[in-house]
């Protein structure tokens, strides 16, 4: 433990090769997330607004010394009364929503009346305001981070950190969500700059109840028990990205979320190993660039759309229970595998009512045409969605310039009645 009341672990080390690649990844990571809640100013330190001053003694003399009248930039005397503070507490609250966190809580220092605004005002904490002028400063962010939220009674309506690491700083990490769950966070996107890449995010993540909106990245998940189970009965958008998840903590999340309607799983690789939806709430599901054994849509009724972007091996799409799916794809034909109502789609088969997605309007597929398996397996693919109105094909092109097919070839796979 340091003299600030932090520890650190022993965490598994990577070779430099490796932190590269992820130090690569991590921004890609954050420009997906949602905006931040105020934008960050931008100052620099050589401006100047902070080399000039109205009271200083160089604008002074150089008043004096041209002799020039100046008066017509000179502001009203002031009656020394504070008009602002007049203003109605409701819009006093909307002007510190707008300020950057460090700004927001020097309002608290204006006077008292200031600070019962601060303190009834949910409060916004973006880490992007607190960083030094030579970027990331880890320790003091990190503390700045943990005491903004210490010091304010509740709620917190916002908390969005990207740019620090808690590595060495598990104690005030601790501190910070425990806060965050004791005070009815509403919003969080929590991104730990690796390393290490298996960082424990604290148990108390599975307190915050109030949740509506929850991101988290490059974390290592903690175990759910029956005892404690995770805790989400508000929550609407979920996003985990380049984070280690079991089956069990992913499905039981999944499980206790009765009002999630986004999920987006970013970068997923083989934690959790497979993606099963089953939600009776969940309308959007997104997974991109992850490598999952399997995808199925279980018992999804409320599922519209199943966005996907794979990489890796082979591996299997199951719908079995999505009975308002409109939007599907990117479905590669190289690496996925359809299978509807418990039946593998293979190409050339006879394709009967159980094998149907008949609510799917917009499909979006990968293939190779020359490829003789994908060729043949489209025409058999798109009489699984008799009403589709929309499809998008990317096709992938061929290493082998012999294997074109001639019109022979498709005058043989005959039309697709389902597009119009």
């Amino acid at each position: 433990m340091d003299a600030s009341g932090e520890e650190g672990d022993n965490f598994t080390t990577y070779d430099q090769s490796a932190q590269e690649r992820i130090d690569g990844i991590v921004p890609v990571l954050v420009s997906l997330l949602p905006a931040p809640y105020v934008p960050v100013p931008e100052v620099e330190s050589d401006s100047d607004d902070e080399r000039f001053s109205l009271f200083s003694s160089d604008s002074e003399s150089e008043a004096s010394d041209d002799g020039a009248d100046h008066d017509v930039f000179t502001a009203a005397p002031s009656d020394g009364e504070d008009r602002i503070s007049r203003l109605p507490d409701t819009l006093l609250a909307d002007i510190i929503h707008c300020l950057p966190t460090k700004d927001a809580g020097r309002t608290a220092a204006l006077s008292t009346h200031w600070r019962r605004v601060w303190a009834g005002t949910p409060l916004l904490v973006d880490d992007a305001h607190l960083l030094g002028a030579g970027g990331t400063s880890g320790v003091p962010v990190v503390r700045a981070l943990s005491r903004s939220v210490a010091a304010h009674p509740g709620p917190v309506r916002g908390v969005r950190v990207t740019h620090v690491s808690f590595y060495a700083h598990e104690y005030a990490l601790r501190r910070l969500v425990a806060d965050l769950a004791d005070k009815d966070v509403q919003d969080l996107i929590l991104v730990n700059r690796p390393w290490p890449l298996d960082m424990p995010l604290p148990d108390d993540i599975f307190r915050c109840a109030s949740l509506d909106r929850l991101y988290l990245g490059v974390w290592h998940f903690p175990k759910t028990t029956a005892a404690h189970p995770p805790a989400f009965p508000a929550l609407r958008e979920l996003g985990l990205f380049h984070s280690i998840v079991g089956n069990q903590e992913f499905e039981a999340m999944l499980a206790h979320c009765p009002k999630l309607e986004v999920l987006s799983l970013v970068m997923s690789y083989h934690n959790p190993s497979r993606l099963r939806l089953a939600s009776g709430s969940l309308k959007i599901a997104v997974d991109w660039m992850s490598s999952f054994d399997e995808v199925a849509m279980e018992d999804a009724p409320s599922l519209e759309r199943l966005f996907f972007q794979s990489i890796g091996k082979r591996r299997s799409v199951k719908i079995v229970g999505a009975p308002s799916l409109e939007v599907l794809g990117v479905l590669d034909l190289d690496l996925h595998t359809l299978e509807i109502g418990g039946t593998v789609i293979k190409a050339g088969m006879n394709v009967s009512a159980s094998n149907m997605v008949p609510s799917l309007k917009i499909l979006a597929v990968k293939v190779q045409f020359a490829c003789n398996r994908e060729a043949k397996m489209l025409p058999t693919l798109l009489k699984c969605f008799p009403r589709l109105e929309t499809l998008h094909i990317m096709s992938i092109p061929s290493n082998s310039p012999g294997s074109v097919h001639d019109l022979r070839f498709w005058e043989h796979r005959g039309p697709c009645e389902c597009l119009e």
